[in-house]
This record gives structure tokens, C-alpha cells and sequence, in this order.
């Protein structure tokens, strides 16, 4: 979706960013609307349909982390959802595997804001054809038996699909920046290989999330796909223990 024609809703406490901010997003998307909490941003997101919600996570009454929680147990439409913060206890691996779409720490340069929108209101197809940038020096390969093996961890590896990237174990040293990888899935004969951001790593426990950004057209067909058929609410899994069990519930 074009930001152009996109509902944002912005969920600010400080009246003077809520106003400057709330000024540039009338000029810059399709329709703007604010709200002072997260109390507040519920009424309107019930009230309107919001493709793009802009949110402080520290806030009194509810913060971004309680109104995504709100958001994604109330049956609304689901909008894409931007963090902003100066100072939080929610960490990368917290909000995305709450379901935010990206998190920018203030203050926050207008053009990178405008990017990041349109990336949040892309959706997986249209977001993951874009052409790949130069090859970044950090690898990931990994190959599984198949896709239902690499959920359930059989082979001592595990991984897990969320709606703009993944989650592995072992994760290999990696740390975050950019990644080129190459996922091998042997029974399905298919080959996840592009490029993405290691969003955050735990190296205590293995694991790091990684944001895909490009995808090679044959594996993006089958992500999308998949991802289509069990759209899982995170944009990166917290960790690698999906189980496919867990996404027929879905």
C-alpha cells in the first residue's frame, strides 16, 4: 500500500512531537489521526479502519507493548505497527515477536521514517521482490531435511516463520547487521536464499532474528504461501520452538 493512500495513526503522550508529527503525517499520508495513549489509539482503531499505527512504547495509562497485546487479542483489523522509542524496557526480540513491523529509537529523521512506513505497508510479495543490495560479508547457511523437520527441530536445529523474518538455532557467531543466507530444505526441494538484518541475537541461547529483506522469486512463491496459509502474528519468532503443531492451530 502506498503511504499515500494508508490511515496512520499516531500514539504519542508528549503534546508538542504528537502535534509536529501529527502535522507531517496529514501532508504525507492518505488520512491522520492521534491519540495521546493507548486507551485512547483502542477507541479509534475501533472506530476506524487503520492501516499504519506509529507508536511511543512508554506511555501513562497504556503503552505501545499493552496496545499492540490489546490489538492483536480484539479481533480488529490488523494494522502494521511502528515503535518509537528513547528509553524502554521492550527489547528488538519483544516487539517483534509481539508483531511490530519495525522499531526506531527517537529521535527520528523524517526520510527514515518515510522509509520504514513503506516498508511496514508492504506486504511479503511485493516487499521481498525488491531488488537485493550489495552482498553483505556475513553468511548463514543452513540445510534441513525439509521444512516440517526444521520446525519441529529434529536434526538439533530449529527455526520458526514469522511474518517478515525467521528465527534460528544455532544461529553461528551471528551478529546484527546485514546477512546474505541460503535455507535449504531438502524434501521440498526448495532453497530460501537472499538477504535480510539480524534484527537481535542471543548468544547465550543461540539464536538470532533475522528480518527478511529479498528473496529469490522461487523460495518467495513458497514463503509467501505458507505464511499466507498460517499467518503467524509475530514479524520474528522471540525464538526457534515453533512446531508445526503450533501453525495448524493457527
Amino acid at each position: 500500500m502506498n503511504v499515500k493512500h494508508a490511515s496512520v495513526l499516531l500514539v504519542e503522550d508528549e503534546p508538542l512531537l504528537r502535534e509536529a508529527m501529527g502535522a507531517w503525517l496529514a501532508r504525507v499520508a492518505g488520512r491522520a489521526f492521534s491519540a495521546e495513549n493507548g486507551a485512547e489509539a483502542l477507541r479509534i482503531l475501533a472506530a476506524n479502519r487503520i492501516d499504519l499505527v506509529i507508536s511511543d512504547v512508554r506511555m501513562p495509562v497504556m503503552g505501545g507493548a499493552a496496545l499492540l497485546e490489546k490489538i492483536n487479542r480484539s479481533g480488529l483489523h490488523r494494522p502494521a505497527v511502528i515503535f518509537l522509542t528513547g528509553y524502554s524496557d521492550l527489547s528488538a526480540r519483544q516487539a517483534y515477536a509481539l508483531g511490530a513491523d519495525a522499531m526506531l529509537e527517537k529521535p527520528v529523521d523524517r526520510d527514515e521514517m518515510l522509509r520504514v512506513m513503506r516498508r511496514s505497508l508492504a506486504g511479503p510479495a511485493e516487499l521481498w521482490r525488491h531488488p537485493p543490495s550489495a552482498p553483505p560479508h556475513m553468511k548463514l547457511k543452513a540445510r534441513f531435511a525439509g521444512l516440517t523437520s526444521a520446525l519441529e527441530g529434529r536434526e538439533g536445529k530449529r527455526l520458526a516463520f514469522g511474518r517478515k523474518g525467521f528465527c534460528i538455532e544455532p544461529a553461528g557467531g551471528l551478529h546484527e547487521g546485514p546477512v546474505e543466507f541460503a535455507l535449504d530444505f531438502k524434501a521440498d526441494r526448495q532453497l530460501l536464499s537472499g538477504q535480510g538484518l539480524v534484527r537481535w541475537t542471543a548468544p547465550e541461547e543461540q539464536q538470532a532474528g533475522i528480518e527478511i529483506t529479498h528473496l529469490h522469486a522461487d523460495g518467495c512463491a513458497w514463503l509467501v504461501k505458507f505464511l499466507k496459509h498460517y499467518a503467524p502474528l509475530a514479524s520474528i519468532p522471540a525464538a526457534a520452538q515453533a512446531s508445526v503443531q503450533r501453525y495448524r492451530a493457527a
